[in-house]
């Protein structure tokens, strides 16, 4: 027998490694590619983490400071028509009354929500209190 006539070549088809589609990928040498592939570090997530955590520290002085001036606020403005005069307190206008509250409540969530901007100061790269305090911030908004 002729070892030409009863060999037979066979050729197996194997998929690709990850190695091999790796080497096989075209590199990106723009660096506006390379922005876009790479998520954001955890630097510029704790850097933004420390932002709200000061914008939360001057909401709170803002919204204590307004609560506690309207709530001492002890002028009287006197009213005079051609036939009445009377007096009118920052408890006779809801309006008054309604900021007030308001901003007591806004004052209360704040301080309630540092602990939460702590955690994501601390952990940046958790989502969880991230998603926690735009829900309740959004739902503050809207006093």
């Amino acid at each position: 027998m002729e070892p030409n006539k009863t060999m037979r070549e066979t050729t197996i088809n194997l998929p690709e490694t990850k190695v091999e589609a790796k080497e096989k990928a075209p590199l990106l040498n723009s660096s506006k590619a390379i922005a876009i592939l790479e998520p954001p570090n955890r630097g510029t997530k704790k850097g933004i983490a420390i932002g709200d955590f000061v914008l939360r520290l001057c909401t709170i002085g803002a919204t204590l400071g307004a609560t506690v001036t309207m709530g001492n606020a002890d002028a009287v403005a006197p009213f005079t028509t051609r036939f009445l005069r009377f007096e009118a307190q920052f408890n006779d206008i809801p309006t008054f009354v309604f900021f007030m509250v308001a901003n007591g409540i806004v004052t209360g969530y704040l301080f309630l929500s540092l602990p939460f901007s702590t955690i994501c100061i601390v952990r940046p790269l958790a989502k969880a209190p991230r998603i926690l305090l735009v829900i309740f911030d959004t739902v503050n908004s809207t006093h």
